[in-house]
């Protein structure tokens, strides 16, 4: 019986994708736009919180050149998880300079490019979602505040949940959203003149969907994603099931057969609400999507999951996961039915904005020999 279990279990998880994948029937470029008739780009980056030191992440150095093309023009997007693994704890701490090194990393990209950086909170900036969540969250918004640059800022702010509009144009809107106050177990902020956390779920959605309600270009900035076919949506390999402690320790690869599939079916059940199997997690994507569906947004774009999605909800626009900011995460990922895109690769995603109202998606996976990277794929959204 437990050979059966462990086989049964080895076949239904499978192996993740290793080259990148691209739905059968899409094409795989599409040309890029002019510089003539640019109008404005959006890079989206996310879960780049524990990035190597000295300068050696090699997707930061690629992201900077892209931003720096024309950064007058240009908004980087950082897509929560900023700080790992616990977000930026206090001045008393002893980890606080590494923590604030990992922040500088990517303060640094919008520094030394002149573009407009944008952070978006993830659930390791409230601590992991962690009861000191709010007060660690606080920390990371007035370490950025501090630095009293002009092109930097974060954005829902004091912990509330949004939505935060930037119109970066007079055609163009990124509304930025904290989806972890909506997932956050512990101590978070209301609306004025609310009681209980049911009232200002209610008041977020109204306001969302007013929002929405634009003929602008809009991009929602989030750090959850309402689809994926990567850990937080329910896949696991092989490897998760014989070695579960690499999640603890990624050197740690000590076999543990049958037992070890205790962690990956514990959360395909719900144990965690940062899995779409999470009772909070399942209400916020419900939701979220019903709202969505309602609008027309270009893109609703997210982190979380460690890799690159292209996702269709198969109505007037697209899911976009760019959560595989640095070298250090690798985690499981496959493709589904909703599937254009995905790779396991470091990376980037790229929004270039035409003056003709058009709208064309690059994925930039780094590569070490090469100056800007490598596109695998591109398609237009618009």
């Amino acid at each position: 019986m437990k050979k059966f279990f462990f086989f049964t279990t080895l076949i239904l998880s499978g192996c993740s994708i290793q080259a990148p994948f691209i739905r059968p029937g899409s094409p795989e470029r599409v040309p890029a736009i002019s510089s003539d008739s640019l109008l404005y780009t959006i890079l989206l980056i996310g879960d780049a919180g524990e990035p190597l030191p000295d300068g050696k992440e090699t997707n930061f150095t690629i992201l900077t050149r892209h931003a720096a093309e024309n950064p007058r023009n240009t908004t980087i997007v950082f897509l929560g998880d900023n700080v790992y693994p616990k977000g930026l704890p206090d001045t008393l701490s002893s980890e606080r300079k590494e923590m604030e090194r990992r922040l500088d990393e990517q303060i640094a990209i919008a520094e030394r490019s002149g573009a407009f950086g944008l952070f978006v909170p993830g659930n390791h900036d409230w601590e992991y979602q962690g009861e000191d969540g709010l007060a660690t969250l606080k920390r990371q918004e007035e370490f950025i505040t501090a630095k009293h640059l002009m092109n930097v800022t974060m954005l829902p702010r004091d912990g509330y949940p949004g939505p935060s509009i930037i119109d970066i144009t007079d055609s163009i809107r990124i509304i930025a959203i904290d989806t972890q106050w909506w997932l956050h177990a512990f101590d978070k902020p209301l609306y004025n003149g609310d009681t209980c956390e049911a009232q200002t779920k209610k008041r977020f959605l109204d306001s969302l969907s007013r929002v929405l309600s634009t003929s602008k270009k809009t991009i929602v900035a989030a750090h959850h994603p309402i689809e994926s076919y990567g850990e937080h949506g329910g896949f696991f390999d092989w490897r998760d099931h014989i070695f579960p402690f690499r999640k603890l320790f990624h050197w740690l690869w000590l076999p543990l057969p049958g037992i070890g599939s205790l962690y990956p079916l514990s959360r395909m059940m719900g144990i965690s609400n940062q899995d779409f199997s999470g009772e909070r997690y399942e209400e916020l994507r419900r939701q979220l999507d019903s709202v969505l569906t309602r609008s027309t947004p270009v893109a609703y774009v997210a982190g979380h999951e460690h890799a690159l999605q292209v996702l269709d909800r198969r109505s007037r626009h697209w899911y976009l996961v760019s959560g595989k900011g640095i070298q250090m995460h690798t985690e499981a990922l496959t493709y589904g039915d909703r599937t254009i895109f995905a790779s396991r690769g470091t990376g980037f995603m790229r929004l270039d904005f035409a003056l003709d109202g058009s709208v064309r998606l690059g994925v930039i996976e780094a590569t070490e020999d090469t100056v800007r990277g490598r596109e695998v794929f591109s398609m237009m959204l618009h």
